[in-house]
């Protein structure tokens, strides 16, 4: 497993850890937990999963404890047909760590993982040691329609989505495009997808006048050129949020952990020092 290759030069996946699971709630989590010494929650974004993370792996794990989650309703997890909700996806949260014995952690997450952890942060500020929110979701200052529909229904539609995603659309290559809409087939997440875009349209779920209440240490940690979550929304973040820092990755779209991982590691390490 390598920090640095991205999918231009891998058709496949890195080699991945062993995959574990817990119960929360009654229902199936399925997880990685690697490496040692400080604890670090990787939280992904829509349609995701923990494999998200693959090209991250090793790097964090050098010097971190890395527990990477399929939250429910998303990737091996079990996906019940109920409405998903941030404050539901805060409870399940709470329930995972709480099955892993885990008292306190520092938090990444990716887009819808970035509002979560937000959430959980506001909620659970004594669980948190800090914060960095990539390319997340969660506040109305800033945020766009999204260019493109984030349901995907065909291979085609999966590679509109992901161009839309990466900066450099030479990484959109038939075997990732292929590799993507086959574990979105595999994975089954569809209805989880709808009801959590229901959720991305609703101004009583956003975190606009909460988010001030954020006491841990924050990166806003973004790609210059994310079309889904634009500048204009880290911006914002980092304007709500007392004392955050805001980093920008250059030629970067809304997925620096698959477009650029090792810069990406890189920035996350040196912030979590």
């Amino acid at each position: 497993m390598s920090a640095g290759p991205s999918p231009a030069t891998q058709s496949v996946l890195p080699p991945l850890p062993e995959l574990q699971n817990t119960t929360v709630f009654r229902r199936k989590i399925c997880y990685y937990d690697i490496g040692s010494g400080p604890l670090l929650v990787l939280v992904h974004g829509l349609g995701g999963d923990a494999d998200q993370w693959a090209y991250c792996f090793q790097a964090l794990s050098a010097t971190h404890r890395i527990v990477a989650l399929d939250l429910l309703g998303f990737g091996r997890s079990d996906k019940p047909n109920i409405t998903y909700r941030i404050a539901g996806f805060v409870e399940v949260l709470q329930g995972f760590l709480k099955a892993l014995g885990i008292g306190r952690a520092s938090f990444l997450g990716h887009s819808l993982g970035g509002w979560i952890v937000a959430a959980f942060a506001l909620r659970f500020s004594d669980k948190v040691d800090s914060l960095v929110l990539n390319d997340a979701a969660g506040i109305a200052a800033g945020s766009i329609k999204p260019p493109v529909d984030l349901n995907i229904s065909t291979r085609a539609h999966m590679r509109e989505m992901l161009e839309s995603m990466f900066y450099n659309k030479t990484l959109v290559t038939d075997d990732l495009v292929d590799l993507a809409y086959s574990l979105h087939l595999e994975r089954g997440d569809g209805s989880t997808i709808r009801s959590v875009l229901e959720t991305f349209s609703s101004p009583d779920e956003k975190l606009d006048d909460k988010i001030s209440g954020l006491k841990a240490p924050t990166l806003v940690l973004w790609g210059e050129q994310d079309a889904l979550t634009p500048l204009p929304l880290a911006r914002n973040f980092q304007r709500l949020i007392t004392g955050a820092r805001l980093e920008i990755i250059p030629e970067c779209g809304h997925f620096p952990a698959l477009e650029k991982p090792a810069e990406f590691t890189r920035r996350v390490l040196e912030f979590l020092r």
